[in-house]
């Protein structure tokens, strides 16, 4: 009896751990801050004051400092001198490294997704093409549901390692259209790209959709690169 008992308690936890549901402060200024950097609302080259900053959010400076000090680690922020911090700037060179690991990558999770029977992200999949395809005059709705595509993808992938590299590149992804990175003959040559990887994945073909998939992303690799070296 005595040691029935003890494994109740041992199993019964409700009273000891409770569920985290409260985001720490710090964590909320460091998302909000990377989210307006991937999205271009704070722009490359743009100075980053902590105490403007930290009034925007109405916060004080210290959760500030420690989101530019995570955002430095990752490349996101640079120092420029005696300007202090900025976002960090895109180099022709960054953006081609990139887009070599971004191929490898997305090519993987179309592979992945092939493979996994997931009809509720295949779905989402499907809507987020038949979006693209219906086209948008607003660069802003297509970079939208360009993202929503290549997420679902990697959601579909059942991969969280890949999920998560996949992420780190996502400013090198979202917003594309919207900042004028891509032209818009690119754009429309895109469109049918991302029809051939959505028909691999149906069939549940893995070397067809990572075919397709690694294909895609050389071409607006190819037709990024050639943009922003005429800028």
């Amino acid at each position: 009896m005595a040691c029935l008992w003890g494994l109740a308690m041992a199993q019964d936890h409700s009273g000891i751990l409770s569920p985290i549901t409260i985001t720490s402060l710090g964590e909320e200024v460091y998302r909000r801050l990377k989210q307006a950097i991937v999205d271009g609302d704070l722009a490359p080259g743009e100075r980053l004051v902590e105490s403007t900053l930290a009034g925007s959010l109405n916060v004080s400076r210290t959760p500030v400092r420690e989101a530019l000090r995570r955002l430095t680690s990752e490349g996101l922020v640079a120092a420029d001198g005696s300007r202090g911090l900025i976002v960090a700037r895109t180099s022709v060179e960054n953006v081609a490294y990139a887009y070599d690991l971004r191929e490898v990558l997305e090519g993987y999770a179309a592979r992945l997704a092939a493979q996994h029977h997931r009809p509720d992200l295949f779905a989402i999949l499907a809507e987020s093409l038949f979006s693209m395809e219906r086209g948008f005059s607003d660069a802003a709705q297509l970079d939208h549901h360009h993202s929503r595509f290549h997420d679902t993808i990697a959601a579909m992938a059942e991969n969280p390692f890949l999920v998560h590299a996949l992420a780190n590149l996502e400013r090198f992804r979202t917003r594309m259209v919207t900042l004028d990175w891509i032209t818009k003959a690119r754009v429309a040559a895109s469109i049918p790209e991302h029809r051939r990887i959505f028909e691999a994945i149906e069939r549940r073909s893995p070397d067809e959709a990572e075919e397709r998939a690694r294909a895609h992303v050389r071409a607006t690799r190819e037709g990024l690169l050639q943009r922003l070296k005429g800028k």
